[in-house]
Order: structure tokens, then sequence, then C-alpha cells
């Protein structure tokens, strides 16, 4: 029976091959979008769930707690971890580490061969022996904890080790980090797995941070991001409960100033990579929302691409209506019609999968190059996408192929045998108008939340950031180098290419943020927020050319012979402040590390953005401390960009020999900031047109279906003198009013979403209607040129031929 229940299928899929071929077309489309977004959100929930504890594993951060709101920080001071360890309040295990992002390897001289330098973009950890006890790593069966306990001990990935000693043995050899430090290599170890925040290319032992560290490991001042603490509770223990034993047990040894305000908080591990107020050492985070409307995407492509079967099927319904009617005379009951016509909604499933296992393959490396992402495919190995894939071609089958089937097999045999099925006896049809409207709806949300993310995208690139952010190439400073910094300057402006140089901890905007508690005006108390704190040099305002309102800028050398800092602040200072004027703040006096550094504020400039647009511009302290610059910044003449930067490059190794000269240009730094908005939006363009596209193939269905409906109606119209453009208008109010009931759906529907969205950008567009009428227009053509086609056709039919037609 089941046999020929396929049989039949398949010989009746051949023979309305054009239907066939729309309905494999929409399916394979909306199947093929709908396993590429499962791929990207099954990768990214599957972040660090390797882990055999992971339910267990939590990482210690601080908020601080100030007058103008709260400040999160991944980050743990550097006593903590060993205070808890000494006074353990009730977890299971404890560990720190400390991560950088990349650095420079040095594989020593050998024999004639010069040295190697190697410019890792990886992450490096100075880890605990208790990182494998926490943590489920692959060590390949290695135990590395005796190596983790010495200093200048380093661990190297198996990637890592072949790159650095092709073909042989790396244990046992030596290479140097960052100049600055000579590392026995203890250990190979697999590579760490894509799908982890802990992006570590390779490990060193945590002693060997104390020599290499410009920070007093002992002190509770410094409460530095890249320092992360990570406890394992006990089996059946509750978090708030060790979080509260965590701050009782840490409160008896800070400083007063930090016990007033900051609090100790349990985040779990699985919630690292879906939180960015704390952040995490990849660097990346996706948010939940985010995950969740790339799967409604996906269903509403799936949905779209069902809405267009059944239009489709129920469109042919009229020319299967003889079929029905013999297979009823024949002795097949209602039942079996709708086994019959779900079989062929099967195989066109199972047809539309098999095609779409191949777009996805295909698709595949442009989506991994798009979203910078390892995402691998294969339905034999994988399990949970071979299970995704079953349940949705049975949910298909069952969504696309259901009422259908029930309206195909409840034909009457008489009435079918002689074609009488009026749309009034096959009914629907205010269903399938439904139908059309929920896919144009669909589209017109897509089409929207596109074009404000774009405009959102705009703003974010063209904003006036407060500072000049053009024509400035960055490059890392080696550490430890300050005494060079004035010859390299001077050597670097022996170019005409090269308009200035400047010294800082960072640019403007960038990735590097320092706070700092402070005290004003001579006060015992510090101020009740937080600053920013840059170290720059005398020249960074001119690079940059930030806006002095108030006194005047750094002098060269004037902090050498004078203990007392001259600092720089912004406009949002002196506001914090109370300070009524800029010139008000200039001579006020500022105390820093607890009140054993003092300054003098020399000068007031205007504020400029010193992060993402998300964030608000904060109060900021501006200090010129050679010591603390990590970053050389050059403004050079972009018509001869390729000359400024073969002498940056001859400068810089004639300084710096042994250290790799690498530079990025500012505008691309900033635009970092918003890659992943980006990314997502490209993704969302690409899912509109195909949503349009699917939606397009429904009209076109449901179009057919009325044409199908009404040929004797546009015989007679086309006999009474209607004209090829009456009886096309005739059909194109029909879908008009479908249109415009989907733009008024989606409207507010898309206004809602956005204005969600647009909430984690302190700066952002107002939401215009431009974006609603360019939605809807090009829906609307889009639609139009669609029907047309079917709409002609049917006007230019035979008016003898339709009106002979039962």
């Amino acid at each position: 029976m089941l046999k020929i229940y396929f049989l039949t299928a398949f010989r009746s899929l051949l023979r309305n091959n054009s239907y066939s071929i729309l309905n494999i077309a929409g399916l394979s489309l909306g199947i093929t979008c709908s396993i590429l977004l499962f791929l990207v959100i099954k990768y990214e929930l599957s972040y660090d769930t390797f882990h055999a504890k992971s339910d267990r594993i939590y990482r210690i951060n601080v908020d601080s707690n100030y007058g103008d709101g709260v400040f999160q920080s991944s980050a743990i001071h550097f006593p903590a971890t060993k205070i808890l360890r000494s006074n353990n309040p009730g977890f299971e295990n404890i560990t720190q580490m400390y991560g950088e992002e990349g650095g420079q390897i040095t594989v020593p001289a050998k024999g004639n061969e010069a040295p190697k330098h190697f410019r890792e973009e990886g992450g490096v950890g100075f880890v605990e022996p208790e990182l494998f006890d926490i943590f489920s790593f692959d060590t390949g069966g290695k135990d590395l904890r005796p190596y983790l306990r010495e200093p200048n001990n380093i661990i190297l990935t198996e990637t890592m080790a072949g790159k650095y000693f092709p073909g042989e043995n790396a244990e046992g050899k030596v290479v140097k980090f960052n100049n600055r430090l000579m590392l026995k290599v203890a250990a190979v170890i697999p590579d760490f797995p894509t799908n982890t925040d802990f992006p570590f290319v390779f490990l060193i032992s945590y002693p060997t941070l104390k020599s290499y560290s410009s920070y007093d490991l002992n002190t509770w001042n410094a409460l530095v991001s890249n320092h992360n603490g990570y406890v394992l509770l006990q089996e059946n223990t509750d978090a708030k409960t060790i979080a509260a034993s965590i701050n009782a047990t840490l409160r008896k040894s800070m400083p007063d100033r930090r016990r007033t305000n900051e609090v100790f908080v349990l985040q779990p591990l699985n919630d690292l990579h879906f939180n960015a107020a704390y952040g995490n050492y990849s660097q990346r985070t996706v948010s939940k929302e985010v995950i969740w409307a790339m799967a409604l995407v996906g269903l509403f492509l799936v949905i779209t691409a069902c809405i267009n079967f059944i239009n489709l099927a129920t469109a042919q319904a009229a020319k299967r209506s003889k079929e029905v009617g013999i297979r009823k005379v024949l002795g097949s009951n209602y039942w079996q019609l709708i086994l019959q016509f779900l079989g062929e909604t099967f195989l066109i499933t199972l047809l539309a999968t098999f095609i779409s296992v191949i777009l996805t393959e295909l698709a595949l490396p442009y989506l991994n190059q798009l979203l910078e992402l390892k995402l691998e495919f294969s339905v034999i190995d994988d399990q949970v996408l071979l299970l995704f894939l079953v349940v949705q071609v049975l949910l298909v089958t069952l969504f696309a192929g259901l009422y259908p089937a029930f309206v195909l097999s409840s034909f009457q045999p008489i009435a079918a045998l002689r074609s009488r099925m009026s749309s009034q006896k096959m009914a629907g049809l205010s269903l399938r108008r439904t139908l059309v409207v929920v896919q144009f709806t669909i589209c017109q949300v897509l089409i929207i939340c596109t074009l404000v993310v774009n405009e959102q995208l705009d703003y974010l690139r063209n904003k006036d950031l407060g500072f000049d952010k053009e024509a400035v190439v960055t490059s890392f400073l080696p550490q430890g180098q300050a005494l060079k910094l004035k010859a390299l300057r001077q050597e670097m402006l022996n170019n005409s290419a090269i308009k200035n140089v400047t010294y800082g901890i960072a640019p403007p905007a960038g990735n590097i943020t320092s706070l700092t508690n402070f005290g004003f005006n001579n006060s015992k108390e510090d101020v009740p927020f937080q600053a920013n704190l840059k170290f720059v040099d005398e020249n960074y305002l001119d690079v940059f050319d930030l806006k002095l309102i108030a006194g005047r800028k750094f002098r060269d050398n004037e902090n050498e012979n004078d203990s007392t800092l001259r600092v720089l602040i912004n406009e949002t200072m002196r506001r914090k402040l109370n300070l009524k004027s800029p010139e008000d703040a200039v001579g006020k006096s500022i105390t820093l590390s607890g009140g054993t550094t003092k300054g003098i504020i020399v000068g007031v400039i205007e504020d400029f953005h010193q992060a993402s647009l998300r964030d608000p511009i904060d109060p900021m302290l501006l200090i010129a401390q050679p010591a603390s610059y990590l970053f050389v910044m050059t403004k050079i003449n972009l018509s001869q960009s390729a000359d400024a930067l073969q002498h940056l490059e001859k400068v810089w190794y004639k300084a710096y020999p042994d250290d790799v000269f690498n530079y990025e240009f500012l505008d691309d730094t900033i635009a970092q900031f918003y890659r992943d908005e980006q990314r997502q939006s490209t993704l969302f363009k690409v899912f509109a047109c195909i949503a349009i596209f699917i939606g397009c193939l429904g009209l076109y269905g449901l179009v057919a279906f009325m044409a199908a409906q009404r040929t004797k109606e546009v015989g007679i119209r086309k006999v009474m003198g209607a004209s090829i453009f009456n009886i096309t208008v005739l059909f194109s109010k029909e879908f008009v009013k479908l249109v415009v009931i989907a733009f008024i759906l989606s409207a507010p529907i898309a206004y809602y979403l956005m204005s969600l969205w647009l909430q984690d950008f302190t700066y952002r567009i107002s939401i215009g209607y431009w974006a609603f009428i360019l939605a809807g227009s090009a829906t609307l053509l889009i639609a139009l040129i669609t029907m047309s086609y079917q709409a002609i056709q049917a006007a230019r039919a035979n008016p003898v031929l339709s009106l002979k037609s039962e």
C-alpha cells in the first residue's frame, strides 16, 4: 500500500512539474536558512559546555557601587585568591589566571640560523595548576601541575609547537616571550577547542607573572580586567550563599575605601559568552536576545516556505478534482486520500531537505567567513543536527501538507468528476489570504529591521567622536623601552609623510580602559565616582585634534623633576565635580593611589568618546607618564601612505630589531567595535531577501489560484470589452489590500523590536518614518511585479476557451 502511495505521489510530482519546482525551491531555501542558523545557534550555545563540571564553575566578579551607578568588572584583586584559598568559605577549588591578547614569541638562533620572531594574535594565559582541576581542557594525558608550580615554564599547544619547531620535539626547547621572559617549553598539549572563551594558544606558569607584570601582585590598589578568578562549587551548593561567604572573608582584608564600594558576585561559566557587561578573554559576546532573534528568523523562513506550499497546493486543487473523484468512486476513503497527499508533501519535503544539505555545504564557507566562525557540517556525525533535520521534515510535512490534504480529500465525488469545484466549495480562500498577509508581514518586519540597523550603523560610522581618527597608524610598543621614545619620535618625523607622533596607554577610543578612584581639591575622601585614567604625552592633543577649552596643554619634560603630576580633565569630569566653568577647574588638586600621588589640573578639554557608542562618556584624567605608554600613534599623510609605512617599519626595526612591527589604522580599530552588528546586519539582509523571494513564490501561488477560480469571469469581462490593463488591475486590487494589511501589522512589531535593540546604545538614532515607507513601498512594488505576470497571463487568455472552461 505504501509503495503505491509513494509511486502515485512521485508520478503526480512529475506531472505537475512546475508546481513541484516552485514548492521544492521555496522549501529548500527556507530549510537551508534554518540549517545555517541552527548551526550558528548550536555553536554559540556550546561555548565551554564541554567542561565536565561546567555547571559548578563560577567566575568571581567585582561590582563597584558609586553614586552615579555600578561599574561591573570581571577582575579580581591580586591578593584575593590567596586569601580565599587559605580561608576557604565553602567551595571545592579555586584558581586565578592572567590573560593577554597576543604577544611575541622569539625562537633563539640555532647554529647559522637567525632568531625567528612570531607575533601571535591568540591569547596567552598565566595560569595555576588548579586550572586543570576545575576545567576539562585536554592535556593529552599529561600531568601539567608540576610545571605550572614553577616559574619560567611555558606549555605550547600542538599548532604553536609545530609552528615554532617544525619537525622537532618542542619539549625542553627555550623561547622568549615579548623579549622579556626566557621560558622553557615544559609540555605540548592539544589545541584548545574553538568554542571556548579561553582562547589561549600557549600557557605560562602563574609564578612567572611576578617578574613580567608591572602590577604589584600583593596590593589591593590594582583591579585589572585581565586578572580573573574562578571557583568550583561543591555539588548541591547555593551560589548566593558562597558569594556571601566570599564577601565576608575578603572584607576582612580589604582597604576601607574598597570595602565601602565593592561587592563580589559569582557569575556562572555558562553566562560568560552571553554577558557583555563583564566580557571575557575572547573579547566576543553574543546576547541571548540575538540568539532568539536568529531562531525566530529561521522559524519564520520555514513558515513562509510552508505557507507557499499550502497556497500552491490549494491552487492546484481544481486541477486534481477529477483525480479525487475517481479515487473516491474506486473506493478510496477519506483517510487514505489524506495519507496519499501527505505522502506527496513528504516526498517534496524530503527532496527539498536533500537539496538544502547540498546548499548548506556550499554556503557554509561564506557564512564562516562572514561571521569569523569555524562551523562544521556533518549530517552523519552530528546526531543533534540529524535529529533536527528529521524533526523538521516531519513538522514541515504536517504543517505544510495537512491542510491541503484535508481540502483535496473533502471533495464530493460527483462534483469533482463534473469539475464543479467552486471557490466556495473548496473554501479556505480567506485562510490563504491570511497566510499571504503573514508572509508579507514577516518580510516587511525583516526589511524594516534591516533598514533601521543599517541606519544606526551608518550613524556610528559617521558620528563625530570628538577627535580626528583619520590617517592615524597605531602600534604596540615593546614593554620596558620607554627610554627610547624621544629618539624614536624624532627618527619617525624625519620623513615628510609623517605629520606627527604621540605616545599613550591607548588611542582616544580603544579596548584598554583604566579606571581609578581619586580625591579632589584636598578632600580626605575619594569622590563618589571613578575616572578613566589615560596616560598620554604632550603631543596627544595635537595628533587627535582634541580641543583645549581652558588652561594649557602638557609641556615636554615638565614632570621629570617634579613629583606633582600635571593633569588634564574632560568636560564630563568638570560637570561631575560641580564646577561651574572650565576655568574654575584649573589649579584644583587631584590625589591618586589612596592619597599618595598628588596632581594639579592644568587644563580642560572637550569631551570625546573613549569606547563604543553603546557607552556614555566617562569622566577622564589625562596624565603624562612615559612608563605606562603602550602605543605609538602616528599621524601620516594618506597620499604618501606607502612611503610612510615603509619609513615607520625601517625606523622601528632600527630601534627594536627583535620586535615585530605590527600596525593598525585607528579607524579600522574603531570599526571593530561594531563588527558583530555589521555581520548580523549582513546576515539579516540576506535572509530578508530570501524571505521576500519565498513570499513572492507564495503570492504567485495565490494569484494562480485566483486566476483558476475566475477563468469564466475573465472571459466574460473580455467579451464585454475589458482590456488587459483592466483585468490586471482587477487582480491587483485584491493583493494590494493584503500587502497594506501586512504593512499595518508589521510596522508596530518592527518598531517595538528596533526600540529594544537600540536601547543597547547610549548614542542612537530616532526611528524615523522613512524606513517604514521604504519597506512598504518596496514590498508593494515586488508584489505587483510578481502578480502582474500571472494576472497578465490570465487576461491574455482566449475568451472563447475561458467561457468553455468548467
